[in-house]
């Protein structure tokens, strides 16, 4: 596909577990790999965003890596360039284009914060830690599609916990290495 270089199979996590993180929380485990959205405006080892919004570059503000939709506004990856990251493209699920596809909510509804779980799925996670990934208030309109995300990542054999345990399990006490 003309334009992209590097996809998110050129991804390696080098885990079975991830830490999944959201805006939805001012703190977060420190546990490595993290993987976030742009939005938590947090050191990550990888961003994720499907966001389609012109005014998304705003949050854009760190170096590093990202996995980005096809879908996003032509001034997020420049902004991502401006910034000193590198990015990894994906499409959604839904489109038939030469680069790998992720489920990221239900059409026409995605989130990244779901696109960052279905990510760790993706790239072998086995265990999935989410913190501050939530979807109350305007963010209740991507539950149908956390259903999807959840359900596949379920069919993959991968367990989902939360420190709050609103939309999971709560990851069990005294559980070792989330820290």
């Amino acid at each position: 596909m003309p334009g992209v270089g590097r996809t998110i199979s050129d991804i390696r996590l080098n885990s079975k577990r991830a830490l999944v993180c959201g805006r939805g929380s001012e703190t977060h485990p420190g546990f490595r790999p993290r993987i976030s959205t742009p939005t938590a405006d947090i050191e990550s080892d990888l961003y994720v965003t499907v966001d389609h919004s012109p005014d998304y570059v705003g949050y854009i503000t760190r170096p590093g890596d990202y996995a980005i939709s096809v879908i996003v506004d032509p001034a997020v990856p420049k902004k991502i360039a401006e910034v000193g990251g590198k990015i990894h493209w994906f499409a959604p699920s839904y489109m038939d284009l030469p680069v790998p596809r992720i489920t990221a909510g239900k059409f026409p509804r995605e989130n990244s914060g779901l696109a960052c779980v279905a990510l760790a799925v993706f790239l072998g996670a086995r265990e999935v830690l989410l913190s501050g990934i939530r979807l109350s208030g305007r963010y209740a309109q991507f539950m149908e599609g956390k259903e999807i995300v959840f359900r596949e990542a379920s069919g993959a054999g991968v367990s989902l916990y939360s420190t709050d345990g609103v939309l999971c399990d709560r990851v069990p006490e005294g559980a070792r290495g989330w820290t």
